[in-house]
């Protein structure tokens, strides 16, 4: 029994999302801030449904067909535990908060960044100047790359074939991910935005901006940064597989990822700290999961050729 979960681990944890999700809501159906949010969401729901659809009846009669559709399934989990975030303000998560009377942090956060570093760090930008126009497109193009790190990386381990490491990217960033989701409802912080009296960034008056964030941000996501976190967790385990080249680019892009945090004001320097050291404790948790054999990393490919 030990043996099957640790070897299916990743779907069974995506199905129990998915799974929880549909009776949330069922039970709770969710609320969108605007009419075009509710499409969004319809259109991206599905467009997932018609293209499984599709790629598995395209395999039924082409070899080709049969491994995009693994490679689908492959990254399936990892897209699912991504857009789950959304799922956190659609679902009501605050409500679980409530109910176990866990107020938020803020205050506290704050409290700690003053004590840890004179100020919080978001003020020390902008005492350097750094909070023009210019700065906040290019904080904002980093800040919006976090989602796309764990694909990218993904998709070239499974294009390189390496599955040892494909494997284990997977694991670790879905624990981190789901274990993080449990986090901020447990540890619920909104971040500086909440606290600060200050006008908004340009980029914040944004249509595409609002948006997004009327729709599908949840309010307390700062407590540890997975933005921090997820980026430098995925440069560790990526290390020894990649030129030094590349694992120095990506070591600045995680730097500025990080730094995009705070320069937007989205995070506490305490939510930082504690991505780095929420990125340590995944990657011993991820490896420890992980079956003691490879066999694991052949089971979707058999499992869809015996479906064929």
């Amino acid at each position: 029994m030990l043996k099957f979960l640790r070897r299916r681990l990743d779907e069974l944890a995506t199905c129990a999302f998915l799974l929880l999700a549909l009776v949330c809501t069922i039970l709770r159906p969710p609320v969108f801030a605007t009419a075009g949010g509710l499409t969004l969401a319809r259109i991206v729901l599905w467009g997932a449904g018609i293209l499984l659809a599709v790629l598995y009846g395209w395999s039924r009669i082409s070899a080709r067909a049969q491994s995009v559709l693994s490679a689908v399934l492959k990254i399936g989990p990892m897209v699912v535990a991504i857009l789950g975030y959304t799922s956190l303000r659609l679902l009501h998560a605050e409500d679980v908060s409530w109910w176990l009377g866990i107020l938020p942090k803020d205050r506290q956060m704050m409290v700690a960044d003053v004590a840890l570093f004179g100020k919080t760090p978001y003020l020390w930008f902008a005492q350097w100047g750094l909070d023009g126009h210019l700065f906040q497109r290019i904080m904002a193009s980093f800040y919006a790359l976090y989602p796309l790190t764990p694909l990218i990386a993904l998709g070239w381990f499974l294009y390189t074939r390496d599955r040892e490491q494909f494997y284990l990217i997977r694991r670790t960033l879905l624990i981190s991910l789901y274990c993080g989701y449990c986090c901020y409802i447990l540890v619920p912080v909104a971040g500086p935005l909440s606290l600060a009296k200050l006008s908004p960034f340009s980029i914040e008056s944004t249509t595409t901006y609002k948006f997004l964030m009327d729709n599908f941000r949840y309010r307390f996501d700062c407590f540890p940064s997975l933005h921090t976190a997820n980026p430098w967790l995925l440069l560790w385990l990526c290390r020894n597989k990649l030129p030094r080249a590349v694992v120095g680019t990506g070591a600045l892009v995680c730097l500025m990822i990080t730094l995009s945090t705070m320069a937007l004001r989205q995070h506490y320097g305490v939510d930082v700290l504690a991505g780095l050291v929420w990125a340590w404790l995944m990657s011993i948790v991820g490896r420890a999961t992980l079956p003691q054999d490879e066999t694991f990393a052949l089971s979707d490919d058999r499992a869809l050729e015996m479906a064929s």
